[in-house]
């Protein structure tokens, strides 16, 4: 777990886990933006959220990213909100954190070592996120993507 753990400030954004069906942006602006100014997105101006969808469907698969301006105010959104109930569910936050490639290689040859979250989780649909349902071998990591702190399963997050 000690990999996962941001050194210096956080990044300002937070990776959110376990959401229920339904949540759309604005639920989750009214939500995290109590503790905090949410970034705007540049090109449309609405609060920098994103909201992994499945490929094939499109329908929200319970997880996403949600940026605030001030890095402070995203650890203080962890402490505030993990386990705490969302709409119905208990989800997990945690700060998102920028992995390059030789950090990625490193955690996930540790992770898989652990059993915790390697390519047969992902192969058997345990995983989620980028990667998902890829054949072995493909190449999925890219420089910028984030790594959820999640210890069951290495998640790839991609920031947009």
């Amino acid at each position: 777990m000690a990999g996962y753990m941001s050194r210096g400030p956080p990044n300002g954004s937070v990776y959110v886990c376990n959401l229920p069906p339904g949540t759309d942006e604005t639920m989750l602006a009214d939500y995290f933006g109590t503790i905090g100014l949410l970034k705007k997105d540049k090109r449309t101006g609405r609060p920098k959220i994103w909201i992994y969808r499945d490929k094939v469907t499109n329908e929200p698969k319970g997880d996403a990213t949600v940026t605030y301006e001030d890095p402070h105010a995203a650890s203080a959104a962890v402490e505030w909100f993990n386990n705490k109930d969302f709409h119905g569910s208990t989800i997990q936050v945690h700060i998102a954190e920028s992995k390059n490639k030789d950090t990625y290689d490193n955690s996930a040859s540790l992770n898989n070592s652990a059993g915790l979250g390697g390519q047969d989780e992902l192969d058997n649909g345990a995983g989620r996120g980028r990667g998902h349902g890829d054949g072995p071998g493909k190449a999925w990591q890219q420089d910028g993507d984030w790594l959820c702190p999640n210890t069951r399963s290495v998640l790839i997050v991609v920031a947009m």
